[in-house]
């Protein structure tokens, strides 16, 4: 077993030479083009990059391994930034083959800076992408993460057009009545909400669904597994889902046939 102090630096080489790789998780529309089975989905109207990584010894290491080590060694706005700029120029070839698809990215709130913010900008203006396909994920965000770097990154991509979620919303302490004051896009229920069939959990969605309509904010259904959760977030009023039903994450490679459902 390596010991912790190893596999940081066996992650911080990895980063450096360029080592750690990308798959891709598609979201679908549940509103207009919904995806009736797991066989013959629609195509994705946005993909999810998430950072993985092949270590020579241990083989796939998790991120929920992974990601606290670089958060622990100060460098985990360096991997944020890595994924964002090859997932960005994958979205970037993909758009220019004619495939209409956003791209989602996660951005850890304890390093969501202005630098941040600037490395981003910086990555869309060198591929000529849109900003406005762009989604920024930040895992569960409540008031009192909100420090003043955090806002003035969030303002910054605002005003280019960039979107701002709250990602894994019931997985935390985030309650609803605190996203009223967020300065956000779109809220992401976690799976541990979305396969909940209880009333309860309705009563939750249905307060999400209501607040994100009067802001106009997207709501996305997390850890669909079976058509039943699909069901469960079409009925919800839920705009997007994402999950297994359609496909483990892929490498870009993968993602063609996807991308090509009309």
């Amino acid at each position: 077993m390596l010991s912790t102090t190893q596999l940081t630096r066996d992650l911080r080489s990895a980063l450096s030479a360029g080592e750690l790789t990308i798959a891709f998780q598609g979201q679908y529309d549940l509103v207009t083009a919904v995806p009736t089975d797991a066989v013959t989905p629609a195509a994705p109207v946005a993909v999810e990059a998430l950072c993985r990584w092949q270590h020579a010894q241990l083989g796939a290491v998790p991120p929920d391994r992974f990601i606290p080590l670089a958060e622990q060694g100060e460098f985990l706005d360096d991997i944020d930034a890595h994924v964002f700029a090859r997932a960005a120029a994958q979205v970037a070839a993909w758009r220019d083959e004619g495939h209409v698809v956003g791209l989602a990215v996660n951005a850890s709130p304890a390093h969501f800076s202005s630098h941040y913010a600037d490395t981003i900008v910086a990555s869309l203006d060198a591929l000529g992408l849109d900003p406005a396909i762009v989604t920024i994920e930040i895992t569960e965000a409540p008031l009192p993460q909100l420090r003043p770097g955090m806002l003035s990154a969030i303002e910054a991509l605002h005003a280019i057009g960039t979107a701002i979620s709250v990602d894994d919303f019931a997985a935390g302490d985030t309650t609803v009545q605190m996203l009223e004051v967020l300065p956000i896009d779109e809220v992401k229920i976690d799976r541990s909400l979305t396969q909940r069939t209880d009333a309860a959990a309705d009563d939750v969605i249905a307060a999400v669904v209501e607040i994100s309509t009067g802001h106009g904010w997207r709501v996305v259904a997390e850890g669909i597994e079976t058509l039943d959760d699909l069901e469960r977030a079409r009925t919800r009023g839920c705009h997007r889902g994402q999950g297994y039903l359609w496909g483990m994450p892929l490498p870009a490679e993968q993602m063609d046939p996807l991308l090509a459902w009309a």
